[in-house]
């Protein structure tokens, strides 16, 4: 029967410490044992978050220097920033005015000069917010893949506007403020200009990439910027469609996925597409084909049509 110290249950430690506390490397080589990384054991689960993420970065942590931060795209999904799903999922360790850490499933990154803003997440060092939203610019093909343009803005229009639950927003991660100084901080570096070209065009409140992606669609196609959630009164009180141009009385829906599956938000979809219609608006929807790149210039061109001939 293993036995262990409680400390040690679903805990990562490091196989010098399973020797100072009486186990040998026959019983750390059982199968009762995971080894996650090199040199790290695994055994139990009462130390289990039941997050694979934060479980494996903790399992990571035990053999990484005291001042190693998670950083680029694992510190974005610890902060739960949406991320486009080519990336490697391995990873990113940022090692501060040190040399980077070397090991199989980690992306080393270090970074000579003033400290990088640190935060915690699950008892786990990482790069704040903004911090992490500029260092995305940097990854390439090579470093875990790369964000294009619109993914960086994406990102930052989440950062900026704060989660939409049924109780209200959460507080926003970051202010413009916060990623206007990371912009300054990181200079010159790798991505400066995509950050400059992205920093320009973050918006508030958004609640989805679609919806970044479809304002940055028509003003690709020299449409006037629509406004990001415009207060509209109804009969039913306030209500906030995606995109709009108000004064041409003209509403943008994107309608994902869970609109088609989940039959109580196809019907409060249909609710809010009505009462603004009762209101004296005239309502587009979207979907996924309209942001494809055949789909988005026609939808551009039918957007450009409807201002028009506006009432």
């Amino acid at each position: 029967m293993l036995l262990l110290p409680p400390w040690m249950d679903g805990v990562a430690f490091t196989v010098a410490e399973g020797r100072r506390v009486g186990l040998t490397d026959a019983a750390m080589r059982r199968a009762a044992f995971e080894r996650p990384f090199h040199g790290v054991r695994v055994a139990g689960t009462s130390g289990r978050t039941g997050d694979p993420l934060v479980d494996r970065c903790r399992d990571l942590r035990v053999v990484l220097p005291s001042d190693a931060l998670f950083s680029h795209a694992t510190a974005a999904r610890l902060w739960r920033m949406p991320l486009p799903v080519w990336l490697d999922d391995a990873l990113h360790v940022l090692t501060p005015n040190r040399a980077p850490v070397r090991r199989p499933g980690v992306i080393a990154w270090t970074r000579d000069g003033e400290p990088t803003g640190a935060d915690l997440m699950h008892g786990l060092p990482v790069t704040t917010p903004a911090d992490t939203w500029v260092s995305l610019a940097t990854m390439s093909a090579a470093k875990g893949g790369r964000l294009t343009r619109e993914w960086l803005v994406a990102v930052g229009d989440f950062l900026v506007s704060g989660r939409r639950t049924r109780f209200g927003r959460e507080t926003a991660l970051a202010s413009l403020d916060d990623l206007t100084d990371a912009v300054e901080k990181h200079g010159s570096r790798r991505g400066a200009v995509a950050l400059d070209w992205a920093l320009m065009r973050i918006r508030s409140p958004v609640d989805s990439p679609p919806e970044t992606f479809m304002r940055l669609g028509l003003r690709a196609a020299r449409l006037p910027e629509p406004d990001v959630q415009p207060t509209i009164q109804t009969a039913a009180g306030e209500r906030h469609p995606d995109l709009a141009y108000v004064d041409a009385r003209l509403l943008i829906e994107y309608l994902g996925d869970v609109h088609r599956v989940d039959p109580r938000t196809w019907r409060d979809d249909l609710t809010r597409v009505q009462l603004f219609q009762d209101a004296g608006y005239r309502v587009m929807l979207a979907g996924a084909a309209e942001l494809s790149p055949d789909g988005l210039p026609a939808f551009a061109a039918r957007v450009r049509r409807a201002l028009r001939n506006r009432p």
